[in-house]
């Protein structure tokens, strides 16, 4: 007897989570039933004692660079050695030094982050952490969420139509198996709308992928426009339309141990300026330091500052590491 099941492509839910503790990146979320979708002092002459961790540099090299970030592995080798001053000038050490077979890789991984960032180029202009900015990524998400709103509606619809059609063939398979022996021309019409069932539903779950992949997008957006109002006071967009918690900001980049394996990855920076203090910061991690809650450090849990310099506390912070005290 026929009998196919309807089985309707589902969501997984990707949460936003903290990796071991050797991770400082943010593992990305997801969602289903979406109601949708969010005086620096430089202290340049101080000089630390080389001891602890601090008693070797960190050897890093460049690793992986995606083409379509728009820059070559000598300019974010170039960002990176610029990055490692940031540390190196203010505490006179010398903490950090590119080695072709160095123990940390720097990684330009181009995903959802990047790309939401350079479609939205072509309507905003270079995305900041501006008034603008912030006016501009609002507008396009309410067309985004309209279009989203629209795709996902007709997904069920048609998904609802499916599991009819199911059971209307469950149905008719049952009755015919009562009745005896299935005629060939009933086994073969059984047959026939079994098999439309099946691709129905493989075309079903390419939707839902799609969906899918419309959402996480669209809470991309969401996390890249909060982290502007955060960095400006503004109001946030509401993450009861994601399900996602206020605290788990949009993150640029990663430093992240593995064993043996370190690397730094970095997602999404929107000029070589910003890169340049994401690998600082993630240099930062990968010396030992946590963040801080001075949001104009360097080690601030985001990376909102536009300046180079080293806050006290990141230099305290330093020191501590560099002389356990």
């Amino acid at each position: 007897m026929l009998s196919p099941t309807a089985i309707i492509p589902t969501s997984p839910h990707m949460k936003t989570g903290v990796k071991p503790k050797a991770s400082k990146c943010t593992v990305r979320y997801m969602f289903w039933t979406l109601p949708f979708f969010s005086a620096v002092l430089l202290l340049a002459g101080v000089y630390l004692p080389a001891s602890g961790p601090c008693a070797e540099p960190v050897t890093y090299r460049i690793g992986s660079v995606d083409e379509r970030f728009g820059v070559s592995p000598s300019e974010v080798a170039q960002a990176a050695e610029r990055a490692a001053s940031v540390w190196e000038e203010a505490s006179g050490m010398d903490l950090l030094r590119q080695d072709d077979q160095g123990a940390i890789a720097i990684n330009l991984v181009y995903d959802y982050r990047q790309a939401t960032a350079d479609r939205l180029k072509g309507m905003s202009g270079k995305i900041e952490n501006t008034r603008s900015s912030y006016e501009s990524l609002k507008l396009w998400l309410g067309t985004q969420e309209e279009e989203f709103t629209q795709k996902r509606d007709t997904l069920r619809r048609d998904i609802d139509d499916y599991n009819a059609r199911v059971r209307d063939l469950n149905a008719r398979s049952e009755a015919a198996s009562r009745g005896g022996p299935v005629s060939k021309d009933e086994f073969r019409r059984l047959k026939e709308l079994k098999e439309e069932l099946d691709e129905e539903r493989r075309s079903l779950g390419e939707r839902q992928e799609e969906l899918n992949s419309d959402a996480e997008a669209l809470n991309d957006l969401i996390t890249l426009i909060n982290q502007i109002a955060q960095s400006l006071n503004l109001e946030v967009v509401s993450y009861n339309r994601t399900g996602k918690p206020l605290q788990e900001e949009f993150r640029e980049g990663c430093y992240e141990k593995k064993g043996a394996r370190q690397t730094i990855t970095v997602y999404y920076f929107s000029d070589l300026n910003r890169l340049v203090r994401l690998l600082a910061h993630e240099f930062g991690h990968a010396m030992g330091l946590d963040h801080n809650d001075n949001p104009d450090a360097l080690m601030y849990r985001i990376n909102r500052g536009q300046g180079l310099a080293l806050a006290p506390e990141d230099l305290a912070s330093l020191r501590l590491i560099c002389n356990g005290k």
